[in-house]
């Protein structure tokens, strides 16, 4: 990677789905199931209904990283809700043009170039959308992939809370609360998920 040009923010082209869906095989390995990967369908769908909203960076001829997001009413980004409820079971066919929060549905890092600022990239090419569209807040279901190993001892809103105030360390919300993002709550039920068993912690960032 020593002579690869700089990671580059992009918009998502119909070109990238084979790339992303192979990105995202490597980022979400067995135990993982295959709906933790795109289809190639839906990958298109987003392009659809959301097209400024789909971003990837690549790092020469690579993608190392992408990123899905759509509009929705803030109201239904901060009250109880699953991943597939918001997200229209992924297709992004509940995207409202007019919604004024941001929701991040989906971001990926090729493992090898995790802590190398791609993930930096992403959610950054994401707030200023939000602020270009006049989206009042950025939301998110974030993942807390650490919580499998802590969840004979503590309750999901316990661990979010540890979380929250630096006592525990989340290889995923940590690094969002970091970037900028409040803890909102807890989505129980969230996502399939078997490092996060199915939680997931609600974030907001005010814009």
């Amino acid at each position: 990677m020593r002579d690869t040009p700089p990671p580059r923010l992009r918009l998502r082209t119909l070109g990238d789905v084979g790339e992303i869906r192979d990105l995202m095989a490597r980022v979400y390995p067995p135990p993982h199931g295959p709906e933790a990967i795109w289809s190639a369908e839906n990958l298109r769908l987003h392009l659809k209904a959301f097209p400024e909203g789909q971003m990837v960076v690549e790092a020469g001829e690579h993608l190392v990283g992408t990123a899905t997001a759509q509009r929705v009413p803030l109201a239904a980004a901060l009250a109880s809700h699953t991943w597939s409820g918001i997200t229209g079971h992924g297709s992004l066919s509940t995207h409202d043009p007019a919604g004024d929060a941001l929701y991040g549905v989906n971001i990926a890092v090729d493992p090898a170039w995790q802590e190398r600022g791609i993930g930096r990239l992403l959610y950054q090419g994401r707030i200023d959308l939000a602020r270009r569209l006049g989206c009042r807040a950025f939301v998110a279901g974030a993942r807390i992939p650490g919580y499998h190993r802590m969840a004979a001892e503590m309750t999901p809103e316990a661990y979010v809370a540890a979380v929250a105030e630096g006592r525990i360390f989340d290889p995923t919300l940590s690094k969002q609360i970091r970037v900028g993002f409040q803890v909102r709550g807890v989505l129980r039920d969230y996502a399939h998920d078997v490092e996060t068993m199915g939680h997931a912690a609600l974030i907001l960032m005010e814009l």
